[in-house]
């Protein structure tokens, strides 16, 4: 095991804490939505945020498996 680069296990870990944080959010979201009778969209402020809501989550979800793929494809080329 040679020497592993810090800048690619920085960027995968904060984007999956990233993503963490941003899952607990949207699932009290739901929570608040759920208890209060509304919808998410209402909360959000209209169907477009509500989809970037969605789409922050896959993005977040898709820099998480690209980062950590760059920390293990950087291993194996050494």
């Amino acid at each position: 095991m040679g020497k592993v680069k810090l800048l690619p296990i920085i960027v995968f870990l904060l984007s999956f804490f990233s993503l963490l944080i941003s899952l607990k959010l949207f699932w009290n979201l739901g929570v608040f939505v759920d208890e209060y009778g509304l919808s998410a969209d209402i909360v959000n402020g209209g169907d477009l945020w509500l989809s970037m809501d969605w789409l922050r989550l896959l993005l977040l979800l898709l820099l998480c498996i690209v980062s950590g793929m760059s920390i293990f494809k950087g291993e194996q080329n050494k």
